[in-house]
């Protein structure tokens, strides 16, 4: 029996926003108290960083332990956690579906600006790295978006102003804060480059250049923008394996599953 991959996507995105939001209503009503002890990205701004600091223990080993392993795990699946569990990731995905008039094939911001918004969230990386390093995390925490929503009822002006990027403007580009700010996506790039320069094989989506009608669709309908193509294989980094590009090939389902894409 063929297994509907974006079917088991969809459930697993579900799933993952259900337990987040069970843990943000636990932390708004202060039953949990740190938010930390459950973000992925504490692996640094509370863990191998810390290492510099005289050697300061973990402040939140199971949080620094589990995104460590993520991080880790994109040199060889690339940014799943992206496409399949991260609940910002997914909520800015269910923000986007609520447009009434999508136009067929807008990506609203130009590729070529587009190539350079990219490079931002390795800035936002390397400021949340140093200040960890040096131990004034705070600065980033103001920024922060798992805060924001966490501790809602502290939230600041600078929180204010993140999650209206992801609400409103990710209205308008899908995956905003995916694209161009999360510096945790920065994390997982910089992990899979790494990957390349010394030969690690990943997984990724491939595409039969020889029954390729050249459509684009897989191109327009991308909601990480990568310019696929004519390429066979999608080596972008930011590529989050949602599987958009297949749904939205102009191949017949029977065409798809016999040489348009394969794993």
């Amino acid at each position: 029996m063929k297994i509907d991959k974006l079917r088991v996507r969809r459930v697993i995105q579900l799933v993952s926003l259900g337990i987040s939001v069970s843990l943000f209503v636990l932390l708004i009503k202060g039953t949990l108290t740190v938010a930390h002890e459950y973000c992925p990205y504490a692996s640094v701004c509370f863990g191998v960083w810390k290492l510099g600091a005289k050697f300061t223990p973990f402040l939140f080993p199971a949080a620094v332990i589990v995104g460590a392993a993520i991080a880790f795990s994109s040199l060889f699946f690339g940014r799943w956690f992206c496409g399949y569990v991260c609940p910002i990731g997914t909520i800015q995905e269910l923000i986007y579906s609520t447009k009434k008039t999508k136009k067929k094939f807008n990506q609203f911001i130009p590729y070529k600006i587009h190539k350079y918004l990219n490079i931002i969230k390795y800035f936002v990386f390397l400021f949340t790295a140093i200040t960890a390093f040096l131990g004034v995390q705070y600065l980033y925490m103001k920024f922060c978006p798992i805060l924001a929503i966490a501790h809602i009822q502290n939230i600041t002006i600078f929180g204010i102003v993140v999650l209206g990027i992801i609400v409103f403007v990710g209205y308008f580009v899908e995956r905003f804060w995916c694209r161009y700010l999360c510096p945790y996506a920065a994390l997982m790039n910089i992990v899979q480059k790494i990957a390349d320069l010394i030969g690690i094989k990943r997984y990724k989506i491939f595409r039969n250049i020889h029954t390729s009608i050249n459509c684009f669709n897989c191109l327009n309908y991308c909601p990480m923008n990568i310019d696929i193509g004519y390429n066979e294989k999608i080596s972008d980094v930011n590529c989050i394996k949602c599987m958009s590009c297949v749904r939205q090939c102009s191949k017949t389902d029977k065409e798809k599953s016999k040489c348009i894409y394969r794993d």
